[in-house]
């Protein structure tokens, strides 16, 4: 009998949570709930994903998508990149007119250590167009993974903090949770992988308070980005024959569970030089509220990656004889005409570890 009343309060109690959240005003402009993949190439042009990606394709900026991603990195990576946006369609809106042009940057590095790898992440984002109203913002994250079980799982936390500036001002502060699982070979798939994670825990920015317009541009801009937003994802390696791979990711993510956002991307790679990569995102509610307008075009980046010497930096060490650029471009048609030119590079110090280790026994040399 106790166990019966047990079960009805919790029926009851996920019954009030779910009407409560849908009772919530749910109004964010154009682009707020994934303001940070404009910052950089890579994030445009497909691994904006909590599984990094077609080409798992880790740079700094991966935290903001799933705390997790860098846990396996072994070398130092830094990263600069900037995007321009070009409004090519502008729109009055209430009597104000529509600005021309816009821009956004990031700068990250990755710096692991022998129990754990730390992150940091500075994005800001320039944007005071009338379709895109984001105004100005510099957002901060700073991050903590490990790989728990060795090339299987790994999990990781971000602490961040956001200011907001516009014809108002407000701030964010929060953590997210990811989780990352390599499954391996899964049927024709190779090097199958399962992202998990949690974002925006925390006090979002107020759009009330920063007075933008939301995707309603009727009304005010209500909390971005959303309040516990959790995100899956899943990827894997479609083909490797020759020199030539391919991969694909989907990801799905459910903002305050009030709209479904959903990714799909391709990868192709060839001598591990040369990446394109592709992606395509549709935020539900952006285009049931704008038609045409919220729908994106599919998005293209294009990287390549140089060798250097890097022995005079630490002579004593071998590992830091050659490092490695990798620089992206990147370009995407976004809300009403509104173009994104996105470019950088990652500069990974160190070649990466292939080599598998060599085991001893007793007195074997």
């Amino acid at each position: 009998m106790k166990r019966g009343y047990e079960m009805k309060k919790f029926f009851i109690l996920l019954s009030v949570m779910i009407c409560s959240a849908s009772v919530f005003a749910y109004n964010p402009p154009l682009g707020g709930e994934n303001i940070s993949r404009l910052t950089n190439p890579d994030l445009i042009g497909g691994s904006s994903s909590a599984a990094g990606g077609a080409l798992y394709t880790i740079t700094p900026s991966s935290i903001v998508f799933n705390p997790a991603l860098t846990a396996r990195e072994e070398r130092v990576d830094f990263c600069l990149d900037g995007t321009v946006f070009f409004n090519t369609n502008k729109v009055e809106l209430n009597g104000v007119e529509d600005k021309t042009a816009g821009g956004a940057f990031d700068l990250g590095v990755i710096f692991p250590t022998r129990f754990c790898v730390f992150s940091g992440i500075m994005q800001g984002v320039f944007a005071h167009f009338n379709t895109m109203n984001l105004r100005n913002s510099l957002v901060f994250h700073f991050n903590i993974s490990k790989d728990v079980v060795a090339d299987k799982l790994s999990v990781g936390m971000n602490l961040y903090s956001g200011f907001y500036m516009g014809e108002g001002s407000d701030f964010s502060i929060g953590a997210d949770l990811g989780f990352l699982y390599t499954f391996g070979d899964l049927g024709f798939l190779r090097n199958s992988r399962l992202g998990f994670a949690f974002l925006n825990l925390g006090k979002p920015v107020n759009g009330a308070s920063y007075k933008t317009n939301g995707i309603n541009s009727n009304e005010g801009s209500t909390d971005y980005p959303a309040f516990l937003t959790p995100r899956f994802s899943f990827a894997g390696d479609l083909f490797n024959a020759y020199k030539f791979s391919g991969g694909f990711y989907t990801d799905l993510s459910f903002p305050t569970f009030q709209n479904v956002v959903f990714d799909l991307g391709f990868g192709f790679n060839w001598n591990k030089c040369i990446s394109l990569n592709t992606c395509w995102q549709v935020n539900m509610r952006e285009v049931i509220e704008n038609g045409k307008t919220g729908l994106l075009w599919p998005s293209v980046n294009l990287s390549f990656k140089f060798d250097f010497n890097s022995s005079k930096i630490s002579m004593k060490n071998a590992d830091w004889e050659k490092s490695e650029i990798v620089p992206s471009i990147a370009w995407q048609n976004l809300y009403n005409g509104i173009q994104a030119i996105s470019f950088g590079a990652n500069m990974y110090m160190g070649m990466a570890d292939v080599t598998a280790p060599e085991i001893f026994l007793w007195d074997e040399e």
